[in-house]
């Protein structure tokens, strides 16, 4: 199974919701290869600081329960167009943010144009529960035109710590919830 995560703007959390989610599965007992298409190479640079053991940069001729790639967040990058027409499923990370409304909606109508019946779903970051917006996922996922996750993503300092320390960043909670993420994503 081949999972990409896209937006077309930066900031959404797509690099280590990718990687904290690998991380899941790979905790789950599942063989994961990123494939960082990101110029950034935060991926890259991610596994190279942590030495996780559990995900590796994929390796042309391994076989891996599931691949997942990290898309730059430029909507005209032909490696964003490419990464969607290779998954299997695709994930728009958003935030619930309104102004994350619109980009969100310009990467819809890439993915739809790329694979009008592929599975593709919205997963919302740093999600501030029990705000109006947090209540309000269902109606901003309308909004998008895909469906959400029915698991999200809390705003929460772990993760953001998770890009320095890696999957031990995460306390239990946060662990849960991105296992539950990680879980929907595979059975969508």
């Amino acid at each position: 199974m081949t999972v990409t995560f896209c937006n077309g703007k930066g900031g959404a959390g797509k690099t280590t919701l990718a990687l904290l989610l690998g991380s899941a599965l790979a905790d789950a007992g599942r063989r994961i290869g990123i494939i960082d298409r990101d110029p950034q190479r935060t991926a890259t640079r991610w596994i190279e600081t942590t030495k996780p053991a559990s995900i590796e940069m994929a390796v042309e001729g391994v076989n891996y329960e599931a691949l997942i790639i990290d898309t730059p967040p430029r909507l005209e990058s032909p490696l964003v167009h490419d990464s969607v027409r290779q998954a299997d499923k695709v994930i728009l990370v958003s935030s619930p943010s309104p102004a994350d409304l619109w980009s969100s909606q310009d990467t819809v109508k890439m993915i739809r144009a790329h694979h009008p019946l592929q599975k593709a779903a919205i997963l919302f970051n740093q999600v501030q529960r029990q705000t109006v917006l947090a209540r309000d996922l269902e109606s901003i996922a309308e909004r998008i035109g895909l469906p959400s996750l029915r698991h999200s993503i809390s705003r929460r300092q772990a993760y953001q710590h998770a890009l320095v320390l890696g999957w031990k960043a995460l306390d239990s909670v946060a662990r849960e919830e991105t296992l539950q993420v990680a879980l929907e994503i595979i059975t969508f």
